[in-house]
C-alpha cells in the first residue's frame, strides 16, 4: 500500500507542476524583418520565396510596385504622379542578421498590382500579370540558377491581361481568381473570369485553362472583383470580398454613397477536385484589398488582416471631402483580424493588429493594404505596402500562430490524479490477490470473469478514446452520417456467436491463432499472430495520441509528455494484474466514459439556447444529419456513400472481434459459453445506442460554437481537440477534471488490453510454440510481462511519431491502419470457419495476396478510400485462398469449420 501512496503522490506533485499555464489572447504574434531599403515603400509588389538548392539558402523577393516619390497624392501643386518600378530586391532568410540587396537585373518592364505565388517544390515564385497603363498577360519564373544569382525567366502568358487578382496554390496547380483588365476606350474593368495552371509538367506542356465563375446562391453568376483576400486548404481555395470596378474605378466624393455597393462582401469557396464553387458566409461587412492570401491558422481557420470596408471608407470621405478622403490625418487603415472558420461557416473579429507589441525596437505597426502575403516555414511575411491613402511603409511584418493556453487548475488535476492512481490501485489489488501468478491467470483470469464485467471491457476496449475524441470530431467537421457504420454491430455478433464463438470456447484456446495451426498450419498460426501484434502497436499509439492531445489542449505540459506518462501507467497496472486487472478497469473505465460523454452532451446541450430541440433544428438545416448521404456506389476518398460507410466498417469491426486477441481473449474469461455469449449481447446494444451519444456530442458542439464562434480558438491544431477544448474552456471546476479522467479511460481500456493481448500472443504463439516450447510457466509468466513492457515502448514510441506526422483525423487514420495490416488476417480465419476445403496451402497464398492487393491499392494511390482496406484484404484473401485450395490437396484438418 505504500507504493500505492507513492505512485498517488507522485501524480498529484507532477499535476500541480502542469496546472499553472499563462493564458495568451492573441493568436498571432508579430516580429519585423529589416525595412526595405526605399524610403517610400511600395505598394502592389510582387513577393515570394526562391530557394538555393546548392547553398540551401531562402530568399524573400520584393519586386515591382508603386509609390509617389514626388509628393502626396492631393498635394496638387506638386503635381505629383503614381510611379511604377521594376526592381527586385532580396533578403537572405537563412542568416542571423539579413540585409537588403538590389539586385542589378530588373523586372522586363515597370509593372505592379500582379499576382505573385510562391511554388515550393519549383523552389521559385511566379509572377503573373500586374499592370502599369495597362494590364499584362505576362508571366515571369523567379528562380536561383544554383550560384546565388536570381532569375528572371519568362513563362507562358495568362490567357487574359489581369491585375489586381486572387492567387493561391493547391498542390502544384496555380489559381487566379478575379482581378481586372484594360476596358475598351481606356482604364480597366472587372472581370469574371478564373485560371488553373498545372506546375507540376514540364514547362513546355504549360498551360492555363479556364475554370468556372462563382454563383450566388440564388444562382446568379458572382460579381467581377478585384482586391479580394484569397485562401487555400487542402483541395479548396477561398474567394474573401473583395471591389467590382465594373461601375466606375475614380473615388470621387460624389460616389460616397455608391462605394457600399462597390466593396463586396459575399465569399466562395472552389473545390479544385469537383471544379465547383459555393458560396458562404458572407463578411461581417463588404471588405478589400486586405493582404492576400488570409493566413490560414488551426485546423479550420483563416485570418484575414484588416482591409478596406466600405463604411470605413465613406467616413474618410466625410470627415476629408475636399481631399476626397485622404491626407495626413487619415488614422490608417482598420487593424481588424477577421477569422473565419470553415466548418462552423462563420467569420469573427479575432483580435487587433497592436501597434508595437512583441515588435522589435517597439517599431509601431502600420495596418498595410495592396500587399501580398508570402509564408515560410510556418512564418507569414507581409512586405510593405500602402498604410493611408498614397502612402506607403518600407516596414516588413513577420506574424506567427501562437496557441492560447489556459489553466485548468488544480482542484481539475486532483480529480485526474486520483483517477490515474485508482487504475494503478486496481492493478496492484489484483498482484496481492496473485491473480496474476500463473499464465493461466494471467491471459485467462482463472475464467472467473462475470458476463457484464466483460461485456463491458470488450465495449471499453473496442471504442476507446478512438470513440471519445474522433466520433464527435467527424460529426462536429462533417456529420453524424458515420453512424450507419456503428450499425454493423447488429450483424457482426450473431456470426460470432454462433459461428466463431464455439469454436474459441471448445478448443479452450489460450491464443485466438491456436485456431489457425488446428486448422491449417504452423505457418498460418504464427502469421496471425505478427500481424496482430504489429497492429496492436499501431492501436496503442493512436490510443496513447489522442488523449495526450486532450491533455495538451488544457494544460502547458506537451503531446510528447503525455503519451510517456498514460503509456508508463498502463504498463504499470497491466504488468502486476494481468488480465483480470485488464477487465475489471476496463469495465471501470466504461461506466466513467459513458458517463462523462452522457454528462457532456448534457452540458453542451444546456447552453445551446432553446436546448436539445433548438440543436435538432440548426443541425437540420446545417445538414449535420443525414442530409450528405448518398445511395450511389462512390468508392473514393470522403465517400459518404450509405453503402460503402457500412461495409467497410462492417469489415473493420468484423476483423475485430473474430481475429483480434484482444477481444477474442474476452470470450474465455467467463466461466462458460453462455456468459460469453451474453458478454457480446451486452457489448452490441451498448454500441448501439451509446455510439450515438458520441455523435450528438460532436452535433452539439458544432451547435454551440457556431451560435458563439468567438469563443472557438482559431490555432486549435486539430479537430480531435474539439472535445477537450470544451472540457477545458466552459465545464466548472472538478467537472472538467471529470471528463478528462473519462477521455483517460476511453484510452487505458485500449492500451492495457492490447499490451496484455500482444503479451498472450508472443508467450503462446512465437515463445512457448517455437522458441522456448520446454520453459515453465514461470519462465512464460516473466516473459509475458516483459513483452507487456517492450510492447508499451515500442506504441509509446509509435505515437511519438503520431504527433510529428500532422495526423489530421486520427480515427480515419487508424481505420487505414486496421485495414492495411489485418485484412488477410480476417480473411484466413474466415477461410478457416466457413469453407470445408480451404487448406494450409490456400491460407497462405491468400494471406500474401490480401496484402499484396492492399499495399498496391494504397502505395499506387488509387482512388479508394482507406476504410476500405479491411475489405479489400478480406476478401481478397478469402477468394484467392479459396481458389488455390480447390486446386491443391485437400487437408485432412477440414472438420474444424462450420460444416464439421
Amino acid at each position: 500500500m505504500k507504493k500505492l501512496i507513492l505512485i498517488a503522490a507522485a501524480l498529484l506533485l507532477a499535476s500541480a507542476s502542469f496546472a499553472f499555464a499563462e493564458e495568451k489572447s492573441n493568436t498571432l504574434s508579430w516580429d519585423r524583418l529589416p525595412d526595405l531599403p526605399d524610403t517610400e515603400g511600395f505598394a502592389g509588389v510582387f513577393a515570394g520565396v526562391v530557394h538555393d538548392a546548392n547553398k540551401n539558402d531562402d530568399y524573400l523577393i520584393v519586386a515591382g510596385g508603386a509609390n509617389f516619390p514626388e509628393g502626396r497624392p492631393w498635394e496638387k501643386e506638386k503635381n505629383p504622379k503614381k510611379i511604377y518600378y521594376k526592381s527586385i530586391y532580396r533578403l537572405k532568410l537563412t542568416t542571423e542578421n539579413p540585409e537588403w540587396e538590389l539586385l542589378p537585373d530588373e523586372l522586363p518592364h515597370e509593372v505592379g498590382y500582379g499576382m505573385s505565388i510562391t511554388l515550393p517544390k519549383r523552389g521559385s515564385t511566379l509572377f503573373i500579370g500586374g499592370k502599369h497603363q495597362k494590364a499584362f498577360a505576362d508571366v515571369w519564373e523567379i528562380g536561383s540558377d544554383g550560384t546565388g544569382v536570381i532569375t528572371c525567366s519568362p513563362r507562358v502568358k495568362i490567357d487574359l491581361p489581369l491585375a489586381e487578382g486572387a492567387v493561391g496554390l493547391i498542390g502544384e496547380k496555380v489559381v487566379v481568381v478575379g482581378g481586372v483588365t484594360n476596358r475598351q476606350g481606356g482604364g480597366f474593368e472587372t472581370v469574371q473570369k478564373a485560371y488553373m495552371l498545372d506546375t507540376s509538367k514540364e514547362e513546355g506542356e504549360w498551360k492555363w485553362e479556364s475554370l468556372s465563375w462563382p454563383k450566388m446562391k440564388d444562382g446568379m453568376p458572382a460579381r467581377g472583383r478585384a482586391y479580394a483576400v484569397s485562401a487555400v486548404k487542402g483541395d479548396k481555395f477561398y474567394l474573401f470580398g473583395g471591389r467590382d470596378h465594373a461601375v466606375s474605378d475614380d473615388p470621387a466624393p460624389e460616389r460616397v454613397h455608391q462605394e457600399k455597393l462597390d466593396i463586396l462582401s459575399d465569399c466562395h469557396v472552389l473545390d479544385l477536385k469537383e471544379g465547383t464553387w459555393q458560396q458562404i458566409a458572407d463578411l461581417p461587412q463588404g471588405m478589400s484589398a486586405a493582404p492576400s492570401a488570409a493566413i490560414p491558422v488551426g485546423v479550420s481557420h483563416f485570418l484575414m488582416l484588416g482591409g478596406v470596408s466600405a463604411d470605413y471608407w465613406r467616413q474618410q470621405f466625410e470627415d476629408r471631402p475636399e481631399l476626397n478622403g485622404a491626407g495626413d490625418a487619415h488614422p490608417g487603415f482598420d487593424g481588424t483580424v477577421w477569422a473565419y472558420d470553415s466548418i462552423t461557416d462563420t467569420w469573427v473579429a479575432a483580435e487587433t493588429l497592436p501597434e508595437s507589441a512583441g515588435i522589435k525596437g517597439d517599431l509601431p505597426i502600420s495596418v498595410p493594404v495592396t500587399t501580398p502575403v508570402v509564408e515560410w516555414k510556418k512564418k507569414f511575411i507581409i512586405p510593405t505596402g500602402e498604410i493611408k491613402p498614397g502612402i506607403r511603409s518600407p516596414q516588413i511584418l513577420v506574424a506567427e500562430v501562437e496557441e492560447k493556453i489556459v489553466k485548468f487548475g488544480m482542484v481539475n488535476w486532483i480529480v485526474v490524479g486520483v483517477y490515474l492512481a485508482g487504475m494503478v490501485g486496481i492493478g496492484y489489488w489484483f498482484m496481492r490477490r496473485k491473480a496474476s501468478a500463473s499464465t493461466e491467470a494471467y491471459f485467462r483470469g482463472r475464467q472467473k470473469v462475470p458476463f457484464l464485467v466483460a461485456g463491458l471491457s470488450i465495449f471499453a476496449t473496442v471504442l476507446s478514446s478512438i470513440t471519445f475524441m474522433s466520433i464527435p470530431a467527424k460529426a462536429y467537421s462533417t456529420d453524424i452520417s458515420w453512424y450507419i457504420g456503428q450499425t454493423a454491430i447488429l450483424l457482426i455478433v450473431p456470426v460470432v456467436v454462433f459461428c466463431y464463438l464455439p469454436f474459441f470456447r471448445k478448443l479452450d484456446l489460450t491464443s485466438a491463432y491456436m485456431y489457425l495451426e488446428r486448422r491449417f498450419s504452423l505457418a498460418a498460426r504464427l502469421f496471425g499472430s505478427l500481424s496482430f501484434i504489429v497492429l496492436h502497436i499501431g492501436r496503442i499509439a493512436i490510443v496513447l495520441y489522442l488523449p495526450a492531445l486532450a491533455l495538451a489542449a488544457v494544460s502547458d505540459i506537451s503531446v510528447n509528455g503525455a503519451i510517456i506518462i498514460v503509456g508508463i501507467l498502463c504498463m504499470i497496472y497491466t504488468v502486476m494484474g494481468g488480465i483480470e486487472a485488464v477487465v475489471w478497469t476496463d469495465a471501470v473505465q466504461a461506466v466513467v466514459l459513458l458517463a462523462g460523454a452522457i454528462l457532456c452532451l448534457f452540458l453542451v446541450v444546456g447552453k445551446v439556447d432553446g436546448g436539445f430541440g433548438a440543436m435538432m433544428e440548426v443541425a437540420n438545416t446545417d445538414a449535420k444529419l443525414f442530409q450528405s448521404v448518398e445511395w450511389k456506389f462512390n468508392i473514393k476518398d470522403g465517400t459518404a456513400t450509405c453503402w460503402v460507410i457500412f461495409i467497410a466498417l462492417f469489415f473493420n469491426s468484423f476483423i475485430q472481434y473474430t481475429a483480434g486477441q484482444d477481444v477474442v481473449q474476452r470470450y474465455v474469461t467467463t466461466k462458460d459459453i453462455q456468459g460469453a455469449r451474453r458478454s457480446l449481447w451486452t457489448t452490441m446494444w451498448m454500441s448501439v445506442i451509446f455510439s450515438m451519444v458520441f455523435f450528438l456530442l460532436g452535433t452539439a458542439l458544432y451547435v454551440f460554437y457556431k451560435s458563439q464562434p468567438t469563443l472557438l480558438d482559431p490555432a486549435m491544431t486539430s479537430t480531435d481537440a474539439i472535445v477537450p477544448f470544451f472540457i477545458m474552456q466552459q465545464l466548472p471546476v472538478g467537472v472538467a477534471g471529470l471528463i478528462i479522467a473519462a477521455v483517460f479511460a476511453a484510452s487505458q481500456s485500449s492500451v492495457s488490453s492490447s499490451m496484455n493481448s500482444i503479451a498472450t500472443a508472443w508467450t503462446k504463439d512465437f515463445d512457448g510454440r517455437v522458441f522456448r516450447p520446454e520453459a515453465n510457466d514461470q519462465q512464460y509468466l516473466f516473459s509475458a510481462k516483459v513483452v507487456v513492457v517492450v510492447g508499451g515502448i515500442l506504441g509509446i514510441a509509435v505515437a511519438l511519431w503520431f504527433e510529428n506526422s500532422g495526423i489530421e483525423n486520427a480515427f480515419k487514420t487508424f481505420l487505414g491502419i486496421t485495414g492495411l495490416v489485418t485484412g488477410s488476417l480476417g480473411g484466413v480465419f474466415a477461410l478457416g470457419v466457413f469453407t470445408k476445403k480451404g487448406n494450409a496451402t490456400g491460407a497462405i497464398v491468400g494471406a500474401v495476396a490480401g496484402i499484396a492487393a492492399v499495399a498496391t491499392v494504397k502505395f499506387a494511390k488509387l482512388p479508394v478510400t482507406g476504410i476500405l482496406y479491411a475489405l479489400i484484404g478480406l476478401m481478397t484473401c478469402f477468394v484467392v485462398g479459396y481458389v488455390v485450395s480447390l486446386c491443391t490437396r485437400r487437408d485432412e484438418r477440414e472438420g474444424l469449420s462450420v460444416h464439421g
